[in-house]
């Protein structure tokens, strides 16, 4: 190979010499940026993590920058505004392998959805990112060849790069050791000029190797961008599976840090499937529960109020109504009333005197195991929430046929979470008897202080009931005056409903959503 420098001037014009003197900063593994918070928080999930620290060892083995990976991965996911290292001041490994596969993380579809629930959470973004390091570390070896061809190319050209530093570091010493001398010093001089050829030729074969790795990555770019996005699906879902335990079954107040309580509570869920599934339904539910508080508002007395659009000017807010004070918005008013654009408060629903507990009956049939029994459970775990934040006592009485019944009762502020995750988890099976759970009810009301109470009847079939018990059921509600609301799982078709002359309202899934039933249940305080 013909030599690059000759003579020591041809080494001193070349950009080698200033290089030299300068020094480079040292290479970083890391794509992007993160602040010492940032990594404070990141340094206590992976705490204790021997499993992620047993993999990272193993794919460290074959790419020494991986762990850089995992540490950016997590960083895309958690910080609200990602922002990269400049390039030069990357590793080779970190330009030629983690930057295409950060790139095509975040250019994946399903990034959009990861950065939704993990942005600024720490335990999703956290486990999403494990997820998808783990699936990557699986297929590491398909991945270095899509990016590098030959499985050990990257390697290589992390050895020629680590060399070339050598040698630049050589090459910067013999360069001062000549500034500083003071006379013409032959043996030196013919060092400086070896130590540059040297340098030079590392460089050349650096990049020969380099375009060869760029080569290849382009070629098999479809190939490790199907990859990624599979990993980065198993990431949402991971992602959406954390949200929805956390959100079901952890404190009201929504945390999703990482806490002993939280790594416990995700431990716990995942090993039950009946938890996981109720943990659907019932994180949602909650979420529509909090956010009708907040976006509630109480007006004069008794009345409980939310807003809408509409054309009632005797409802609008003032905030409205103060557009016709100024010629200039008189014409952005008029236009909004026309479309019936009106900011307006809407009427909820009287508040019954004394807000009574609520009873919930809960049909647990054979028909109902799977999705219906799920979505029922939620449902009346939502309804004790409701009943929590407003002080009253709340009771799920499970039932199915002859025989069939068990009553769990929660008074306010006397049970927890593993009360709530024991009656989640009973399921009775068998047929079905509307008498038994609504005999229940009645004794809580008589023997058991549920005054002014709410009876919920949730069932998916409808059960004859005999004359003489509606009559003594009918007697017994003007007696006691609890209300009956009837939420009917008749979503494969209408059916009649035997408690529809008792009931205050009828919901069927046939003809309204399950989100639907419950925000309009919990904008009516149930």
């Amino acid at each position: 190979m013909t030599k690059a420098f000759r003579t020591i001037s041809d080494v001193l014009r070349s950009p080698l010499a200033n290089y030299a003197k300068g020094g480079k900063a040292q290479a970083t593994d890391r794509i992007l940026r993160s602040t010492k918070l940032e990594d404070g928080i990141y340094a206590d999930l992976r705490a204790g993590d021997e499993t992620m620290d047993d993999l990272e060892v193993e794919a460290g083995k074959k790419l020494s920058s991986f762990p850089a990976l995992s540490r950016d991965v997590y960083q895309s996911f958690y910080s609200l505004m990602p922002k990269r290292n400049k390039e030069s001041d990357l590793s080779v490994m970190a330009q030629k392998f983690n930057r295409h596969i950060l790139d095509h993380v975040m250019q994946s579809e399903d990034y959009a959805t990861i950065k939704g629930i993990c942005e600024g959470r720490e335990l999703p973004a956290y486990e999403a990112a494990s997820e998808f390091i783990s699936r990557t570390a699986g297929e590491l070896d398909e991945l270095l060849a899509g990016v590098g061809g030959d499985k050990g190319a990257l390697n290589t050209l992390d050895k020629l790069q680590k060399a070339k530093n050598e040698a630049e570091d050589e090459l910067a010493k013999l360069l001062d050791r000549l500034h500083q001398s003071k006379g013409y010093n032959e043996t030196l001089e013919k060092s400086v000029v070896t130590a540059a050829n040297k340098t030079e030729s590392l460089n050349r074969q650096a990049e020969a190797v380099g375009r060869l790795i760029d080569a290849t990555t382009s070629k098999h770019k479809d190939t490790v961008a199907a990859i990624v996005a599979g990993a980065a699906k198993a990431a949402v879902e991971k992602a959406e599976e954390t949200q929805c335990i956390l959100a079901a079954w952890g404190s009201s107040s929504g945390g999703m840090e990482r806490s002993e309580v939280n790594t416990a509570l995700l431990e716990t869920v995942r090993k039950n499937e009946n938890l996981k599934q109720i943990a659907k339904y019932l994180g949602r539910f909650r979420e529509i529960f909090a956010q009708g508080k907040k976006n509630g508002y109480a007006y004069g007395r008794g009345e409980k109020y939310t807003l809408e659009l509409g054309d009632n000017l005797s409802r609008a807010l003032t905030s409205e109504l103060a557009m016709l004070a100024s010629p200039e918005t008189i014409p952005l008013f008029l236009r909004k009333y026309q479309r019936k654009q009106i900011k307006q408060y809407r009427r909820r629903e009287p508040i019954r005197k004394g807000a009574g507990d609520i009873i919930c009956c809960l049909d647990e049939s054979d028909s109902t195991r799977g999705d219906n029994a799920a979505w029922g459970k939620a449902v009346a775990l939502t309804l004790l929430e409701i009943a929590a934040d407003g002080g009253r006592s709340f009771a799920l009485i499970h039932f199915s046929g002859a025989g069939g019944l068990h009553t769990d009762v929660f008074r306010p502020g006397e049970y927890t979470a593993a009360d709530k995750m024991t009656a989640a988890e009973r399921f009775l099976g068998g047929g079905t008897d509307f008498k038994p759970p609504m005999r229940a009810a009645v004794s809580l009301m008589e023997n058991e202080g549920f005054e002014n109470a709410d009876i919920v009847f949730i069932t998916d079939g409808e059960c004859m009931l005999p004359d003489d018990f509606v009559e003594q059921l009918r007697e017994k509600q003007m007696e006691l005056g609890f209300s009956v609301t009837g939420i009917l799982l008749d979503a494969d078709g209408g059916m009649d409903f035997s408690l529809d002359e008792f009931c205050e309202k009828v919901y069927r899934t046939s003809e309204l959503t399950g989100d639907e039933i419950v925000r309009d249940m919990t904008a009516r305080g149930a």
